[in-house]
């Protein structure tokens, strides 16, 4: 019996809320489809938490984010790459914006959540999505605008404090395509052009 060796390729695109990271990721899956890689998107678990149980407002609810996540990518084994507009080691970052640090237990948890990041971390293959268009809720993003710039602040923070090596893709959709299939290779598997069947 044949078994899979190959690693899958997480791409974790990061940044706050409303920079357009599920379109793009979307996109990309298309476009990989297409070429014949057995890829998919991850959406983030904590949008369907959200839906369910409404915004998280303790550092404690992070570790049910973090196993959801999780549990998202593993059930997405069997591609060959993922693309996810989220990634476990966000749970560490919005920790820090909620950790009540005058609570022991709080600061403890916030701990765990950054030793589970670093060892996560490794991976994935990280892209940092700035803040380039207007802010705009769609009744499931629950930060107003302050908040979400803060959001991009710490996750990039994370990133450079940590020495993450990470990938920033700006521009319009068509660019923000092009600088990460430049750095993680675009080469089709298939022909990808379509023919149609003559009547």
């Amino acid at each position: 019996m044949e078994c899979k060796t190959t690693k899958i390729k997480k791409c974790a695109f990061l940044g706050g809320p409303g920079t357009g990271k599920t379109t793009l990721i979307k996109q990309l899956d298309v476009d990989y489809s297409m070429a014949g890689y057995a890829s998919s998107v991850c959406l983030e678990f904590a949008r369907t938490y959200i839906i369910r149980y409404g915004p998280p407002t303790s550092i404690f609810e992070q570790f049910l984010l973090y196993e959801g996540q999780k549990q998202l990518e593993g059930e997405l084994s069997h591609c060959d790459i993922i693309f996810g507009d989220n990634a476990t080691v966000m749970s560490y970052v919005y920790g820090l914006m909620l950790c009540n640090y005058q609570d022991p237990k709080e600061v403890y948890a916030l701990m765990k959540l950054y030793e589970w990041a670093m060892k996560d971390i490794s991976d994935y293959q990280i892209f940092y999505i700035p803040r380039e268009f207007a802010f705009h809720t769609d009744g499931v993003i629950y930060q107003n605008e302050d908040m979400a710039i803060q959001v991009d602040h710490k996750i990039q923070d994370f990133l450079d404090i940590m020495n993450v090596p990470y990938t920033i893709v700006g521009g319009d959709l068509e660019a923000r395509l092009k600088i990460v299939k430049e750095k993680i290779g675009f080469i089709p598997k298939r022909d990808c052009a379509f023919t149609p069947a003559k009547a």
